[in-house]
């Protein structure tokens, strides 16, 4: 029991110096300059030799709606609009760092997040929709579409051919997000109608009749399932 307890009691000794380390480190490096230095050099720590993301977990959830294409205008009849839409996004790091660097980096993101989940990912992505609806007479009406999305959490180790304050190794701990369009079940497609005011009709279809009294109309035409994650987050941070 006592080599136990001894045992026990070294164990928090070094857990104490390690988190006294940790408050130190933290004083002479940041999370953007260690990142920086997988793909240049980086004033007080140089360039690392090696580094490789760790993906700890991945989110799919359904993002903010907003409007995609024009805007529709029925004066008279009813309009039934289809359009086919492409929406882009460049993956978003919870670290700052320049383009660039953020592209360079992404190929190593990637690379392990494909491999780990087996799904794919990429600096810049791009989605297309087919949408297709009515627009009743004398409205006004528009698409909105809340995309299907990924996060990703992990780790990046960081490699140096020599210490750095003491440590070879370093840690980041970014959290990506990016368009799924391998995942469009996530997505949400919407259509909002609403009547126009007797201003609008004069001015936009040369009407000056009453303008009628519908009220505003929300229609979905893809509803969003559930978010899911798989995997576990992260809870310490060692260095060596």
């Amino acid at each position: 029991m006592a080599a136990a307890v001894s045992g026990l009691a070294l164990v928090g000794g070094l857990l104490a110096t390690a988190g006294t380390a940790h408050a130190a480190d933290d004083n002479w490096y940041d999370q953007s300059a260690l990142l920086t230095s997988c793909t240049q050099s980086v004033s007080g720590l140089g360039k690392a030799d090696r580094c490789r993301f760790e993906p700890a977990q991945r989110t799919i959830f359904t993002g903010p709606a907003r409007q995609v294409g024009t805007t529709v205008h029925a004066c008279g009849t009813k309009v039934t609009f289809g359009r086919q839409t492409t929406e882009s996004r460049t993956e978003e790091n919870s670290i700052s760092v320049a383009v660039g660097v953020e592209a360079g980096l992404s190929k190593i993101f990637s690379a392990s997040i494909q491999t780990t989940y087996g799904h794919t990912w990429s600096y810049s992505t791009s989605e297309t929709t087919e949408i297709s609806a009515e627009v009743p007479e004398y409205s006004i009406g528009f698409a909105t579409i809340a995309p299907a999305m990924q996060r990703v959490s992990g780790r990046m180790v960081i490699n140096y051919p020599k210490r750095r304050h003491g440590h070879y190794e370093w840690y980041a701990y970014p959290t990506l997000t990016q368009y799924d369009s391998d995942e469009m079940q996530y997505s949400t497609v919407s259509i909002q109608t609403r009547s126009m005011a007797a201003s609008e009709r004069k001015s936009m279809c040369n009407n000056s009749g009453a303008a009628p009294t519908s009220s505003t109309a929300h229609t979905t035409i893809h509803l969003a399932q559930p978010g899911t994650s798989q995997g576990t987050s992260l809870s310490s941070k060692p260095r060596n």
